[in-house]
């Protein structure tokens, strides 16, 4: 890997699961069923990364249980709780077009009328009627909502989401 920006992290290490090495993962990813196509993952733990072979996969309620190569035994699995585990940024699952991975837009460039600088993109947060941005501004966080009515453009490639500067958004 060549550095901490191509870590997606897809799941959280829980806690051990029985007496054979499996770990209990939460995803954190918006397709959980990726998680039985995967042959390899990068686990984080410690200040490290190591890329680690996938043995097994299977589903328990929300959670995920993976066997892990190397990872045999109870001790060995309460070794990892508090690990991420993720996948390289080339290894993510393609998604339906007009649809962003939360790790391509922080730190977009958010802009209004005339081009007008707001800020930069510094979390998006799910709620259950739309997703919201968390804006950096130079006066502090501002939240705009991910809704057709205010965010009109998202470019990626040159990493800017123009917005509609609505009377009562930006303070």
């Amino acid at each position: 890997m060549s550095d901490e920006s191509d870590f997606v992290v897809i799941g959280l290490l829980r806690r051990a699961h029985g007496v054979r090495g499996e770990v209990s993962a939460q995803p954190v990813s918006d397709m959980p069923e990726r998680f039985k196509a995967l042959e390899r993952v990068l686990v984080r733990h410690g200040g490290t990364t190591r890329e680690v072979a996938v043995e097994g996969v299977r589903r328990k309620g929300g959670s995920v249980l993976l066997k892990l190569e190397g990872v045999d035994d109870r001790t060995a699995a309460e070794a990892l709780t508090g690990a991420e585990i993720g996948v390289g940024r080339n290894d993510v699952c393609p998604i339906p077009e007009g649809t962003y991975y939360v790790f391509d837009l922080i730190g977009c460039r958010v802009v209004g009328k005339d081009d007008r600088d707001i800020g930069l993109i510094d979390d998006v947060w799910k709620t259950p009627a739309n997703d919201v941005f968390a804006v950096k501004t130079a006066s502090g966080e501002v939240l705009i909502p991910v809704v057709q009515s205010v965010v009109k453009e998202i470019d990626l490639r040159r990493k800017i989401v123009r917005i509609e500067e609505i009377e009562g958004l930006l303070g």
